[in-house]
């Protein structure tokens, strides 16, 4: 029988044969963004019941229930390159988050790719001359999604033919409206009030970022870090919340109309009071961790 889970709770993997951990949720969910396990792997919590991590819809990353289609494996993509956080120069330092147990050989991460190297070895020449005065990690961040964007450009020319649809983000740049700050580090900053209109915010880390009030009308805000943040009486008319993390966020008085929240992530967010009328809501993970129906709208079906 399948256990519940929830953000607070602690998991150990077993994989073929080999147990490790406890892990925290949200290290799990990594862990499979990154291949260091995938859904036929086994959790438990006790280590005497074990499941499939296929059978807790929130471990499972909201990437990962994207079609396997273009779009889909190119989410896949930039979450991966978000979330491989692993400095060149020490390949020997644990992974954060690791609470018990030792690094086996069964929980290293698959080969890697020429452009994750890449990434990482531009990510980690950049961090060691940032500036200083510069906020953490602002420059690396900035180069890194630079590095994305070249990569899917790169990925895009190889397959269909089609344009790059992102332009180089600038994470210096103000708040403004249209401003690409796709892939930037805005993690924890008061932007209450801010004109964000139309920007392009793909996969931008707010986390704990205090939006209240903030214009967000037509941004493109898929695959964001919105965790914890505050949105109250923010205006995302028009906005795309594709696949965006939405946990625990505050959303009391903002604006839906028109919105885009398809495969977001809503656990444990309240809702009472917000008005997602005529909002796509298909394959979204809920706030009690259901995953909304395909072509639910306005309501988890």
């Amino acid at each position: 029988m399948a256990q519940s889970g929830s953000d607070h709770q602690l998991w150990f993997t077993r994989r073929q044969g080999a147990v490790s951990g406890p892990y925290p949720s949200g290290l799990i969910s990594r862990y499979l963004i990154l291949g260091r396990l995938n859904l036929d792997d086994q959790v438990s919590q006790d280590q005497h019941t074990w499941s499939p991590i296929s059978a807790f819809p929130e471990l499972i990353p909201p990437e990962f229930l994207l079609p396997d289609d273009a779009e889909g494996r190119e989410a896949r993509l930039r979450a991966r390159l978000r979330e491989d956080e692993r400095q060149t120069v020490n390949r020997r330092e644990p992974e954060e988050g690791v609470i018990i147990g030792d690094q086996r050989r069964s929980d290293r991460r698959a080969p890697e790719s020429p452009e994750f190297i890449q990434h990482r070895l531009q990510r980690e020449r950049i961090s060691q001359a940032e500036p200083l005065g510069m906020p953490p990690r602002s420059v690396p961040w900035a180069l890194a999604g630079v590095a994305v964007v070249l990569v899917l450009g790169l990925l895009v020319l190889m397959g269909d033919g089609r344009e790059p649809a992102v332009p180089e983000p600038d994470c210096r740049a103000a708040p403004a409206p249209g401003v690409n700050w796709s892939y930037c580090r805005k993690t924890g900053l008061d932007l209450s009030g801010v004109d964000l209109t139309g920007a392009t915010l793909v996969s931008t880390d707010f986390m704990l970022a205090v939006l209240t009030g903030a214009q967000l009308a037509g941004a493109d805000l898929s695959y964001a870090d919105l965790r914890r943040s505050d949105l109250r009486q923010a205006d995302l008319t028009g906005a795309k919340l594709v696949g965006t993390m939405l946990q625990e966020a505050r959303l009391q008085g903002a604006r839906f109309s028109g919105a885009d929240l398809s495969y977001a992530d809503l656990r444990g967010t309240p809702l009472e009071g917000v008005d997602l009328t005529g909002v796509p809501l298909g394959r979204a993970v809920w706030i009690d961790g259901r995953v909304c129906a395909e072509g639910s709208v306005g309501e988890c079906l």
